[in-house]
């Protein structure tokens, strides 16, 4: 999935460089939720520190700049709903897989 933010940084997972499309420009490609509540601060920028700070940042609707998707748009979620959220997200760190080393050789 590619997301557009308003002032996009350098890196190696930018669309545009892979696209060479001007729609693509400000678009990234946006990383798996995996563990996503040990990887604060969140956003391209950090400017999030909690999962609830991004939560409410998308309930909003993001911010209005030039590269928004047309398809955010503010959820209107209740405290619940935004708790609730929350909390699946926080469900989605795993135990165990952190320790997996990856083999030394494959079968020929």
């Amino acid at each position: 999935m590619w997301s557009r933010r308003s002032t996009p940084s350098p890196g190696i997972a930018r669309c545009f460089e892979v696209t060479k499309d001007p729609i693509d420009w400000g678009a990234f490609k946006t990383p798996t939720l995996r563990d996503v509540a040990r990887t604060a601060p969140y956003m391209h920028d950090g400017s999030l520190k909690t999962l609830d700070e991004v939560v409410e940042f998308y309930d909003k609707g993001g911010k209005p700049n030039k590269n928004l998707d047309e398809k955010i748009k503010p959820l209107k979620l209740t405290d619940g709903d935004k708790k609730d959220l929350v909390e699946f997200l926080k469900s989605l760190n795993g135990e165990g897989w952190q320790k997996i080393t990856a083999p030394t050789s494959f079968p020929q």
